[in-house]
């Protein structure tokens, strides 16, 4: 047996040595995940999106304040016909799910005819107490990487270049958790924005904590 490995080193190196990088790379790009604690707050995205066909006189603006996310119907001018956000939808994370749900909200009737901004009445999310800088608690950052390849040029010859299942990730050091796709319009898709991380939530005194 020996001497027939001696004999055919060169071919056994071919096999085995593509195989051991392949694994070796498998488990570096893996290994931070691993390590890693799983991401823990829930986050809220807002998506925007326009009706070319039926345009409105008004565009909607999410942001947060004190806390709280806030919304406002402002009309259109010349100073912001470019800003195409006549709709809006909340999208909430669960962490724990690894999931996105929309938080449904209703508009007022009559925003085509307001003249002065007009604050969006947001029952909904009113228990959601937000914190809206980049890194959450637990120091995780919510980024759209889409297709990001790993591994230099040995990573293109052993297939170790990673796509993404919808492009966007939960980031901390160098473990990338996979996100679902956050909406299924891809209208909302193409214009997300990152609202800030639950960090408090008020459930209300009847629902079991």
């Amino acid at each position: 047996m020996g001497k027939w490995i001696r004999k055919n080193l060169v071919l056994i190196s071919g096999i085995v040595l593509p195989v051991l990088l392949v694994g070796g790379f498998f488990a570096l790009s893996q290994a931070p995940k691993m390590l890693a604690d799983p991401p823990q707050y829930d986050f809220v995205l807002v998506g925007y999106r326009y009706d070319y066909q039926r345009p409105g006189e008004y565009y909607l603006s999410f942001e947060v304040r004190d806390g709280q996310l806030t919304g406002r119907a402002i009309p259109r001018d010349d100073s912001n016909t470019n800003f195409n956000r006549q709709y809006a939808a909340v999208f909430r994370y669960s962490a724990a799910a690894n999931t996105f749900e929309e938080i449904v909200f209703d508009l007022p009737e009559g925003l085509d005819s307001i003249d002065q901004p007009l604050s969006l009445p947001l029952p909904e999310t009113a228990g959601l107490r937000l914190d809206k800088r980049r890194k959450s608690p637990d120091g995780y950052t919510y980024e759209f990487l889409g297709y990001r390849g790993r591994g230099g040029l040995l990573g293109e010859m052993f297939g170790m270049r990673h796509r993404y299942e919808s492009g966007y990730v939960l980031k901390k050091d160098s473990a990338y958790f996979d996100l679902p796709t956050p909406v299924s319009d891809p209208y909302y898709q193409n214009d997300l924005h990152f609202m800030g991380w639950v960090v408090d939530e008020d459930r209300g005194k009847d629902e079991t904590p």
